[in-house]
């Protein structure tokens, strides 16, 4: 444990959350004195006050989101350095398995991008419009998120601290083996179904986002984000890899395969902002064009291997 926490990227991930902590920590006790005394329509040198804190925990609560944001992509990093200390681990896939806080961790980082992206879009809207109409909402929004904030430091803190350089851990091999023989897939459905079902829902996020159908949109994101998990790891995966039995959906971020994951990972996460934010902010009625840019980025770059081992190759692997 001392040499993982020892480690530099483990250390500035660890440090940076801890100031970021304390200053949400700032920011969560004076929003919840000014949620409760703030009156718009009041004159009193108590709401001046007031008004004048909240553009200093405001710029707080900006910065400090921005930078967990950018905090995403640094943590994914750390765990494939990790992967070069930790025996039996060949990238981040062994390190993240290595407890039962990885999965959970890591699954929280990027709701938790996602709804901060939502609470800056909501702040801007908010700065932009006439009296200030959506500052409650951000505000009680914030309290949410520092909620769950609490939790990704007690998670990280567990995570990191359980991690040991003295057993091995399982190689991506190991934890994505063959689909064939175990058949991991949802509903026990085989690769082709798989497939199929990936591109149609595809589809019909594109008719909803057209059509601006918001409830299908909704259904459909949250569906087509479930099966791209499976289809990157158990398909599209091989064909980056250029192996059949390589699954894995954290290699894809290493340079030796032109870290083209987080560009596959990044659009997709930026889909699913767009689509929460067109469902969820009625001022965003005419963001479907980017519904519809960001998803089909993701399965330009999603899909850009398979195609081009297709054309080259004339057969799957």
């Amino acid at each position: 444990m001392v040499e993982i926490l020892l480690s530099y990227e483990v250390g500035i991930n660890l440090f940076v959350q801890s100031i970021l902590f304390i200053l949400l920590s700032v920011a969560f006790v004076n929003t919840a004195f000014i949620l409760k005394n703030y009156n718009q329509n009041a004159t009193t040198q108590l709401q001046y006050t007031l008004e004048k804190r909240s553009y200093l925990i405001l710029s707080i609560i900006k910065i400090s989101l921005i930078i967990k944001i950018i905090l995403l992509p640094f943590f994914t990093y750390t765990l494939d350095e990790l992967s070069n200390i930790i025996p039996g681990a060949m990238c981040a896939a062994g390190v993240i398995s290595a407890n039962p806080y990885g999965e959970p961790l890591i699954v929280l980082k990027i709701f938790l991008v996602i709804l901060t992206m939502l609470w800056l879009t909501l702040n801007t809207q908010d700065l932009l419009s006439k009296g200030f109409q959506y500052f409650r909402a951000k505000m009680w929004f914030f309290e949410f998120l520092y909620i769950l904030a609490i939790l990704e430091l007690l998670l990280e803190l567990l995570f990191f601290t359980n991690l040991t350089t003295l057993n091995p851990v399982s190689c991506c091999s190991t934890l994505y083996g063959s689909a064939e023989a175990l058949n991991p897939l949802p509903f026990q459905i085989s690769i082709l179904e798989l497939i199929i079902t990936f591109y149609i829902t595809y589809i019909a996020l594109m008719i909803s986002a057209y059509f601006k159908k918001r409830y299908f949109l909704l259904i459909f994101s949250l569906f087509f984000a479930y099966l791209s998990y499976y289809s990157i790891v158990y398909f599209f995966s091989t064909y980056i890899y250029q192996l059949p039995t390589h699954k894995c959906p954290y290699c894809l971020l290493q340079q030796e395969y032109y870290s083209i994951g987080y560009l596959i990972y990044g659009s997709l996460i930026i889909a699913l902002f767009y689509s929460f934010k067109v469902i969820i902010f009625k001022f965003s009625k005419n963001d479907f064009h980017y519904v519809i840019l960001f998803y089909s980025l993701f399965l330009f770059f999603v899909s850009l291997n398979f195609l081009m081992y297709l054309i080259v190759n004339r057969t799957l692997l």
